[in-house]
């Protein structure tokens, strides 16, 4: 095992940069673990409703994309003769243009509503109007700044220098949770938050900028132009990006849209709280789809379609490696993990947290396949089986909200996960892997889970009751790395060590 891991670090950059995206998460995924319980502690559970409002935002930016970040990425990534360094400043410069007017956009629209959201769409006790409409215009601020980041880091990850890209994500992680800890330390006070995290967010989009010019750039190289040819002639591919983008969003946000406005703000609070901590699950599917995705469009642009199934097999097995074990270990030990987290137990958000686990790792298993088909230039499939999952999900979350409360929000995730890995699985692979279709299922979900479901309800049914916080909390790493250990041996003796040599990437 030890020597096809070797291997497969020597032979392939895109593992490598997945271990850069995974030291990312990590990161990220520590200083919200971290920050969260205090952020409960000195907002309570009404501010950090609000909290959960931003995050929600957060990903409502991607409706702006219109693909543009998707398409950034595979063009960087493409290595054909036409794409060269000055097309690709040209490319910058047009998107460029094109996102700060959407921020600018996304400013005055987030101010401007803000007295609406705040007097006639939430629901709270603790606060004025004015001061939650105060809030909102420093959060749009924030998310003006944070969406124009992402156009850049995009860029980055195109280009595949995910050490560059990562080391800033980690930098700005650490200003943005440190500072925002450190205010409410200080002054418990959601301006005052959104204030500081409006200036780190404004810090960290100066310098992602300015390395990503820095990496494009060629000496004696003319200034870069705004070309809307460019765009005309990508806007298919972009616009079926912005599909799966819009119905992505759609998916990931409408429980919590639909919360805020059947339920109390405490209660999108609780939500919000489940949600954050299915946070480091998340964070261990974006390393492999930001390093393969780049990676699937440099094979199709050379046209080496073997070597791109290989990899795909390789990437989804690898991914599964890391987030099967995560999933079952969140699931098993939940309440365990709420206690050592926040002190408490809370049994709904506890339920919540379960059921968007199974959800969130269906759902996050299929990323890799998603970006197998937008490499291709064939997003359609992606964006129509979520769209779906919306139309069909939405109503079917209202009335089990109705009906079973708090956790009702979680059909539509439930039903974007379990269609993902059973309809459109099925239908990719009849289009573009035909008879390959129970060989994923073997190599990606039926070994990861019969190893490691085992392990990990072993490792509850003999941990001790006298453990403290600390001592549950080291079990529980101990239990999943072992589970991680197991998939990986199993993984190399599956994948022959044949396959990840004679090839330098």
């Amino acid at each position: 095992m030890i020597r096809n891991l070797k291997t497969m670090l020597a032979s392939n950059r895109s593992v490598r940069n997945v271990l850069w995206n995974l030291t990312g998460g990590l990161v990220a995924g520590v200083l919200i673990v971290g920050a969260t319980p205090q952020y409960v502690r000195r907002l309570g559970m009404e501010g950090y409703g609000i909290v959960g409002l931003w995050l929600m935002m957060q990903v409502l930016m991607g409706l702006l994309d219109i693909g543009m970040g998707a398409t950034l990425v595979r063009e960087f990534a493409n290595s054909g003769l036409e794409h060269t360094l000055e097309t690709k400043r040209d490319l910058l410069r047009t998107m460029e243009v094109i996102y700060m007017s959407l921020s600018l956009t996304l400013v005055l629209g987030l101010a401007g509503a803000a007295g609406f959201i705040a007097s006639h769409w939430l629901t709270f006790q603790a606060h004025t109007v004015a001061y939650i409409t105060l809030t909102i215009r420093l959060m749009a601020l924030t998310l003006a700044f944070q969406f124009s980041t992402v156009l850049y880091s995009n860029g980055i990850a195109g280009l595949q220098e995910h050490g560059w890209m990562n080391t800033l994500q980690i930098l700005g992680n650490c200003l943005r949770y440190g500072s925002g800890v450190a205010i409410l330390m200080v002054l418990p006070d959601l301006r005052w938050f959104f204030a500081v995290q409006a200036l780190v967010a404004g810090l960290q989009l100066l310098a992602t900028r300015i390395i990503l010019w820095r990496l494009i750039q060629e000496p004696g190289a003319g200034r870069p132009v705004f070309r809307i040819d460019i765009f005309k002639r990508l806007w298919r591919f972009s616009m079926g990006m912005a599909a799966t983008a819009v119905a992505a969003v759609f998916v990931a946000n409408s429980d919590r849209i639909v919360i805020s406005k059947m339920l109390p703000t405490a209660e999108l609070g609780r939500y919000a709280l489940a949600y954050t901590a299915t946070g480091l699950l998340q964070m261990g599917i974006q390393p492999f789809y930001r390093a393969f995705y780049p990676r699937y469009a440099e094979l199709v642009s050379i046209g080496d379609s073997n070597f791109l199934r290989d990899e795909y097999f390789r990437s989804c097995g690898l991914m599964s490696a890391v987030i099967i074990p995560l999933g079952v270990v969140g699931w098993i030990y939940a309440p365990e993990l709420f206690q050592v987290w926040l002190g408490r137990i809370d049994p709904t958000v506890v339920q919540v947290f379960r059921w968007l686990l199974i959800a969130i790792t269906c759902s996050g298993i299929m990323w890799l396949p998603a970006a197998f088909q937008q490499a291709q230039g064939r997003p359609g499939l992606h964006a129509a089986m979520i769209a779906s999952a919306v139309v069909l999900g939405i109503p079917v979350m209202v009335w089990a909200i109705r009906a079973y409360g708090l956790v009702g929000a979680t059909a539509v995730w439930l039903l974007h996960g379990l269609s993902g890995v059973t309809i459109e699985l099925w239908i990719m692979h009849r289009l573009m892997l035909s008879g390959d279709l129970f060989r994923w299922y073997w190599k990606v979900m039926v070994g990861p889970l019969v190893i490691t479901v085992p392990v990990i309800y072993a490792s509850r049914w003999l941990m001790p009751g006298s453990f403290g916080r600390a001592g549950v909390l080291g079990w529980v790493l101990v239990a999943g790395l072992l589970a991680v250990a197991g998939v990986i041996f199993w993984f190399s003796i599956v994948i022959k060590k044949t396959e990840w040599a004679g090839r330098t990437v």
